[in-house]
């Protein structure tokens, strides 16, 4: 019989400690399930707060993007309107320049003008008198340049009337300081060619000497006339060397 009571005592007591142990162990499922939900409500209200952070900054870069981009525009902007307004005082610089010059100018011309008229003389006897200033110089050089011909013709026939009038032959004069070159040398029947004529007061007969390099190389007789070249023979006598392509004559 006590071993019966002793048997449903200790089974009471593990019932009840079973109770005990269940209603604990409820306690505390309770206690996880409440935490598991206040950690996924805090997991989600994080997760919002991400997802915000994010599209802020994303709002933020493309602000910055846009502002770079606003800066860069505004500083080409900036760069090209200085440009421009360089260029604008450039203009102006130069202009200010130009009209001080046409205003000195035209002080000078109201200048000469008061003189004109304090002389009496009018713009149609001045332009008059220009007019015939040009015709008397153009004459006048047209008269030097007939001189210069008839010169050279004197020169010409005075050589030719030597060879007639005098027991010995006289070279005729040439223009002093006459100078050529010789272009061309036939070794073989001792002849040069000049390259100077008529033109520069070369007569037939003439003569000129030929130097190279400061030193007298041989004197030569003119038996040719072009207007701008002519022919002259080596005179042997006076031969130091031969004469090359190049040689100085002069009178």
């Amino acid at each position: 019989m006590l071993i019966r009571i002793s048997l449903i005592i200790a089974l009471l007591a593990g019932l009840g400690a079973l109770v005990v142990s269940h209603v604990q162990v409820a306690g505390r499922i309770d206690n996880l399930t409440t935490d598991l939900t206040s950690t996924k409500a805090t997991l989600a209200t994080t997760q919002e707060s991400e997802a915000k952070a994010k599209k802020e900054a994303k709002a933020n870069k493309e602000l910055a993007d846009k502002t770079a981009k606003d800066l860069a525009d505004t500083s080409e902007k900036l760069e090209a309107a200085t440009s421009r307004g360089n260029t604008q005082q450039a203009r102006a610089d130069k202009a200010e320049a130009e009209l001080k010059t046409t205003a000195g100018e035209l002080t000078d011309a109201q200048r000469d003008l008061s003189a004109w008229k304090a002389l009496g003389i009018t713009v149609d006897q001045v332009q008059k008198s220009l007019e015939d200033l040009k015709k008397a110089t153009a004459a006048n050089d047209a008269l030097k340049e007939e001189k210069v011909i008839m010169i050279r013709n004197i020169n010409r026939l005075s050589a030719r009337l030597a060879i007639y009038e005098k027991d010995k032959e006289i070279a005729p004069d040439l223009p002093v300081g006459l100078k050529g070159k010789v272009v061309a040398v036939d070794p073989k029947w001792d002849f040069i060619v000049l390259d100077i004529g008529s033109n520069q007061g070369l007569v037939e007969r003439g003569e000129m000497l030929v130097d190279r390099a400061g030193k007298l190389v041989a004197k030569v007789r003119v038996t040719s006339v072009e207007p701008n070249r002519a022919i002259a023979n080596v005179l042997p006598e006076w031969k130091q060397a031969d004469v090359m392509e190049g040689d100085e004559v002069l009178h």
